[in-house]
């Protein structure tokens, strides 16, 4: 791999993490007896295409709760007890989905990237080579 490449944002590890419910953020939802925006705080705040996977993941896993992420937080619209026993589980799910596909992701563009620079370096050679044939005499 190139130096290049190692140096690619994209090719280092993203391991988000769910750490912990913040409470403090966590309210009512205006309008509702049940519904919660409940704040858990993440390990990072996820890059773009990470948020962009996660949202898929969790469409694929609870078609009725929403999700989405607000900085290095997730925030799920749910009433209180559902956390525990059903939506936790299926975040963290989500979550360990998401990173795995970002994983792959990350070393296609990484990939995608050397492939592109190693073009260059080899038109940036052939250019050199037929320019050093040139006579200008």
């Amino acid at each position: 791999m190139s130096e290049q490449g190692k140096d690619n944002p994209l090719a280092s590890a993203v391991e988000i993490r769910i750490e912990r419910l913040n409470a403090d953020k966590t309210r009512k939802d205006i309008g509702s007896e049940t519904v919660y925006h409940v704040y858990f705080e993440l390990s990072d705040s996820p890059p773009p295409e990470w948020r962009r996977i996660f949202a898929q993941e969790w469409n694929k896993l609870n078609q009725t709760q929403e999700a989405n992420i607000d900085e290095a937080f997730l925030v799920l619209h749910c009433p209180l007890q559902e956390i525990a026993a059903a939506q936790l589980p299926a975040l963290k799910k989500a979550v360990a989905s998401s990173n795995e596909a970002y994983q792959r992701y990350s070393q296609e563009e990484a990939t995608t990237l050397e492939h592109r620079e190693d073009a260059w370096k080899q038109e940036r050679k052939d250019v050199d080579t037929m320019a050093t044939s040139l006579r200008f005499d």
